[in-house]
């Protein structure tokens, strides 16, 4: 046999190390960030991909660094949607605390209770 059957200059034994692989682009993280909180979508969808270029062209620590900020902003959004919801759910809540206390919560008050006399002008 021939000594150019082994093509490859890694063994065939050799193992992955971190630095082989790319890192994750965390893309779930940014569809979480474009559902939760739009505004950082612009910068997690940008991070995320430029993760695979950056491992590519053999920026490691570049790459990785875009990964970890897509998954920061992910969790980011993820709390501010949740701070949001609470803010939200505690102004309902007042909302209708404040029209149970000053009851007659049926009755409208568009001026139309005695007909809408008082409503009108120029009779």
């Amino acid at each position: 046999m021939s000594d150019t059957t082994e093509l490859s200059d890694t063994p065939a034994d050799a193992s992955h190390t971190p630095a082989e692989t790319a890192p994750p682009a965390h893309a779930g993280w940014a569809v979480a960030t474009l559902l939760c909180f739009w505004p950082l979508a612009f910068s997690a969808f940008t991070h995320a991909f430029a993760v695979y270029p950056l491992w590519a062209s053999g920026d490691v620590t570049a790459a990785q660094h875009a990964s970890d900020r897509v998954r920061r902003l992910g969790q980011l959004s993820v709390w501010i949607a949740a701070v949001l919801v609470l803010i939200t759910v505690v102004l309902c809540t007042i909302t209708v605390v404040v029209l149970i206390a000053h009851g007659d919560y049926e009755t409208p008050r568009h001026g139309m209770e005695h007909g809408g006399e008082h409503m009108r002008s120029g009779d």
